[in-house]
């Protein structure tokens, strides 16, 4: 088994409490260590079977068999393994990083240390995917440089890694890891999917997306995202071919639909920091700007290396429900707010606080980003920031299309406030790898 999951995606599904994540990231307390005269390791027998229950999918039954064998063997390398393994393909990412934290504090039975050997590299590749998703991207960074340390020709680790630097703006060494993932192995077609978003130039772009291809002709994210980008540089004929054959259903060609359908064609981008550049250079830098979900405080801050004040408000315990398959409590950052010079954040339920902050006056927003993910938290954010928004004021959107049901989230929240207001927008940039929306109001003073 060697479960890793290394497409970048934004979906992410983290379920979890602060006290368990704070066990999981400091140092593992004591653990009684196996020696020859105790536990010895699990019957191959019951190896076999979890295994082949493993890769069957039943992922559930795995956890629960495997979580009651711990009980009597709690230091066996192939049960916290398995259980790292099952629960990050669940997506529950509090469980994943337990296991696996423990997993490197045992000291083995005799009989499991060259299993553990055999391990190390693809936990830590693994541990690293499952810090980065819940936000922990300093400890992500530690162990996937502990994956590449242990085997040097780990493409997939180099992969992570760049999915990691992409994160944390650092295109350029994104782009080295991901052309050594791609020159190692260069029949894996995620390295060149996510080399693609490293881009600025759309041709670029597709020559990458084609070479995507040439290794996964079935990979259909590439297939209809190189399909949408045809059509939007002025070849629709690959995504008419996509909709007569049925595929007017995927959210990637719904999306492309849309922007087709605007007066104006937007700019096409491919990261997430790209976006911002382009936005904050459209925008008076004289104003602040204010941020809706922070989270860890990542975009914040780096839209704060541009602006001398920034305005920031989450929960900081994550989603207030669910959002669609994303349980509540998601993208919580615990309880810790984010020490940014010259921020200032409010923390609590917009519904709460919102209405309150923007009871006195405040100044216009140069630019506003959009990261809450909810219609319902959107919508609350649209109305209550209405005060600061002027014509001048550029709206960012951070899942505005793409999503399986992107016309019922950000989307509806802006079509609904518009309508409400009598006002328009006028759609500016859009990116199909990060899902990212800027726009300006229109039928609005520019103050």
């Amino acid at each position: 088994m060697t479960h890793y999951r290394h497409i970048q995606t934004s979906d992410l599904s983290a379920t979890m409490t602060a006290s368990s994540v704070a066990l999981a990231l400091a140092p593992a307390p004591a653990v009684a260590r196996v020696t020859e005269q105790g536990a010895g390791p699990l019957p191959d027998s019951t190896i076999e079977v979890l295994s082949s229950l493993y890769h069957k999918g039943q992922h559930r039954l795995v956890v629960e068999m495997a979580r009651h064998l711990l009980d009597e063997a709690p230091e066996s390398i192939f049960l916290r393994n398995i259980l790292g393994e099952t629960h990050a393909i669940l997506k529950e990412n509090e469980e994943a990083v337990i296991h696996y934290v423990r997993l490197l504090e045992i000291d083995p039975h005799p009989t499991e240390s060259e299993r553990k050997a055999a391990y190390l590299p693809n936990v830590h590749n693994n541990l690293s995917i499952a810090l980065k998703e819940l936000g922990f991207l300093d400890e992500a960074e530690h162990h996937v440089a502990e994956a590449i340390a242990l085997r040097p020709g780990f493409a997939v680790a180099h992969n992570t890694y760049g999915t990691l630097l992409n994160e944390r703006a650092d295109i350029k060494g994104a782009q080295n890891h991901f052309l050594r993932a791609i020159e190692i192995d260069h029949r894996d077609h995620v390295p060149y999917w996510n080399l693609h978003s490293t881009v600025n130039d759309p041709e670029q772009a597709q020559a990458i997306l084609e070479l995507c291809l040439e290794q996964a002709p079935a990979f259909q994210t590439g297939v209809v995202t190189l399909a949408g980008m045809r059509a939007l540089a002025g070849d629709p004929s690959h995504y008419e071919r996509l909709m007569a054959a049925g595929f007017g259903h995927d959210p990637v060609l719904r999306s492309v639909g849309w922007i087709l359908s605007l007066p104006n064609r937007p700019e096409l981008h491919f990261n997430r920091w790209s976006v911002f550049d382009r936005a904050v250079g459209w925008s008076d830098r004289s104003r602040p700007f204010y941020e809706f979900g922070v989270w860890m405080g990542d975009s914040f801050r780096y839209l704060m290396q541009s602006y001398r004040k920034g305005f920031g408000f989450d929960t900081f315990e994550g989603l207030p429900e669910d959002w669609r398959t994303v349980p509540k409590g998601s993208y919580s950052s615990f309880g810790r707010i984010p020490q940014i010079r010259g921020a200032q954040f409010v923390a609590g339920e917009f519904a709460h606080t919102l209405p309150q902050f923007f009871a006195r006056p405040r100044a216009k927003a140069a630019l506003i980003n959009f990261d809450a993910d909810l219609y319902a938290s959107t919508l609350c954010a649209l109305s209550n920031a209405r005060p600061v928004i002027d014509g001048r004021t550029l709206l960012v959107f951070d899942e505005f299309i793409v999503n399986s049901d992107w016309e019922k989230d950000e989307y509806r929240a802006l079509e609904e406030f518009c309508a409400r207001e009598g006002l328009g927008y006028e759609v500016l940039a859009v990116s199909l790898y990060t899902k990212q929306m800027v726009c300006r109001l229109t039928g609005i003073a520019e103050g």
